[in-house]
């Protein structure tokens, strides 16, 4: 079961919505340092993150990077393959050799996933644990709220 742990309403999602939405969420968070904050790309978050949330753990949701992979590369196929290989590897030499392949071939998208910062999307880089943990984004919310 899925338990939303808060959610908001803003006119838009710019980072002056996300800093009021996580300055509210920062409030009822107990213990900051056991936290970990996956989001999207969304520049808003990021810079809201940052003001806000300097001690809290910020990862990127697996699936929002890989749909601007599939969106800016056309061999799709292997770079998905690659990058999900380096997203879950769970030993720092796995990481590197695949990492080392993704330069390789396609060394734009290689560039790219560190400019967003492996402790970001990979696991084995990652501050906090990224596994046992039900995550959601709102549009399983939007079947929980249509219920009510």
């Amino acid at each position: 079961m899925i338990y939303p742990l808060a959610f908001g309403f803003a006119n838009s999602e710019c980072t002056e919505s996300w800093t009021w939405f996580l300055k509210k969420l920062r409030k009822v968070i107990q213990y900051p340092d056991r936290v970990m904050l996956v989001s999207d790309l969304h520049n808003g978050i990021f810079n809201a993150m940052e003001a806000i949330f300097l001690d809290v753990a910020h990862g990127i949701y697996a699936h929002h990077l890989v749909q601007n992979l599939k969106r800016f590369y056309k061999q799709r196929d292997g770079v998905i393959w690659l990058y999900y290989r380096a997203t879950y590897a769970y030993r720092i030499e796995e990481f590197d050799r695949v990492m080392s392949e993704l330069k390789e071939t396609y060394c734009k998208v290689y560039d790219e996933l560190l400019a967003v910062g492996v402790k970001k999307f990979s696991r084995v880089h990652s501050s906090r644990k990224r596994y046992f943990l039900m995550t959601t984004i709102i549009a399983s919310m939007n079947s929980c709220l249509l219920a009510v």
